[in-house]
């Protein structure tokens, strides 16, 4: 009998051999998408309007979600309108986001906590400003929306029960802790200055912001989302934007708490933080995360050597060099064998790629990569 989506996921979660499932990141933008896959299999709720997005995918939305997890092959699909094109962003989840003002080159949107963005096309660039706070004097009276506002999530189980219905494991994107501060909150130099220097007022604003999210946590939970996704890259390329010890004093609690939370229903936390996260791992394994993305040879190192060490701690998802897209052909083969194939070795690895799909790949080249994808993923399931 063949296995849906949701059990190929829940096989590899469970370090079962049975086969390897793919997950999408995104695409660099959605016309990228649209290109690549067709229109007929892109969502049309996930780019920004005039106003937020609260809720339920509407019905052609949902049936558009399932079509696009089809084209890209993805095994889960975002609850809340909004939520599925980009893992960890969108939906009810996360701070809420509507369009201010457009020009023809440029996009100005607000978040529901009064910060904006820039989005510019050429080049492709965006920058977030106008922070809530300029100072974390007085942060104790600062509030956050109602992340309990019945509204936000309205419909939402409804989403969850058609995709899986459908075959498919039904997930949530939730703010992060660490991006979530500088995303939405307060300015990414200052984090670092209160990091070190007003340590309790920057713990306040942590308390706060974790409280919304676990807060809205359990109401997707509650609403029938199996994993929650959470965005927050906590190094670069080359190392940690700050230590481990940094992380256990301001973060671990955090995360350890969250994971209990998915835990207590059954369902799985799935972070994404790109860069070289290896003296990390311990610390986000001991908080109990089940899977990590996206794990790039570029930044962290050989694949084989991070599925030595934690591949039966961790779920490891992604494998794929951020350069991957200008390799050639025969380059993308062997390098996609050997991923799989040493991913695959005792399950427990689910396969992403780096960062997105890149604007400039052709769609002859995509349709490659996906074919062979497909071809030595299900290779592996047919054994």
């Amino acid at each position: 009998m063949t296995m849906t989506k949701r059990e190929l996921m829940l096989s590899a979660i469970n370090r079962e051999e049975s086969g390897i499932p793919s997950w999408t990141m995104a695409f660099f933008n959605i016309g990228t998408a649209r290109r690549l896959l067709g229109t007929e299999n892109v969502m049309t709720d996930y780019e920004a309007t005039g106003e937020y997005k609260t809720g339920r995918a509407d019905d052609t939305n949902r049936a558009l979600n399932v079509r696009y997890a089809e084209a890209v092959d993805n095994c889960a699909i975002a609850v809340g309108r909004g939520g599925n094109f980009a893992f960890g962003h969108g939906g009810p989840g996360e701070f809420m986001e509507r369009i201010v003002e457009r020009g023809d080159d440029y996009l100005i949107s607000e978040y529901e906590t009064g910060v904006k963005r820039l989005m510019k096309w050429d080049p492709h660039f965006y920058h977030n400003y106008d922070h809530p706070l300029k100072t974390l004097e007085g942060v104790a009276e600062y509030a956050l929306p109602d992340a309990d506002d019945p509204a936000r999530y309205e419909g939402v189980e409804g989403d969850a029960a058609y995709y899986r219905s459908r075959g498919y494991m039904p997930y949530a994107n939730l703010n992060g802790i660490f991006s979530g501060l500088h995303y939405f909150l307060y300015p990414y130099d200052l984090l670092f200055e209160a990091m070190l220097l007003d340590k309790e007022s920057l713990k306040t604003l942590i308390i706060k912001l974790a409280a919304f999210n676990l807060t809205a946590a359990e109401n997707l939970l509650k609403r029938g989302a199996e994993m929650i996704t959470t965005c927050d890259d906590l190094c670069d390329g080359r190392s940690l934007l700050f230590s481990p010890e940094l992380y256990r004093e301001y973060f671990a609690a955090y995360h350890a708490e969250l994971a209990a939370l998915c835990h207590s229903y059954g369902a799985y936390l799935h972070l994404h933080s790109h860069g070289n996260i290896n003296k990390l791992l311990p610390s986000l394994i001991e908080a109990g995360i089940d899977i990590i993305n996206p794990f790039d040879p570029f930044e962290i190192g050989p694949l084989n050597e991070i599925k030595e060490r934690f591949g039966d701690k961790i779920i490891i998802t992604g494998g794929m060099d951020k350069f991957f897209f200008e390799f050639n052909r025969a380059a993308m083969y062997e390098f996609l064998k050997f991923t799989i194939e040493t991913g695959g070795k005792g399950g427990g690895f689910i396969l992403m790629d780096s960062g997105g799909i890149p604007e400039t790949v052709f769609n002859e080249t995509y349709d490659y990569y996906r074919d062979i994808s497909r071809e030595l993923r299900y290779a592996r399931r047919a054994r």
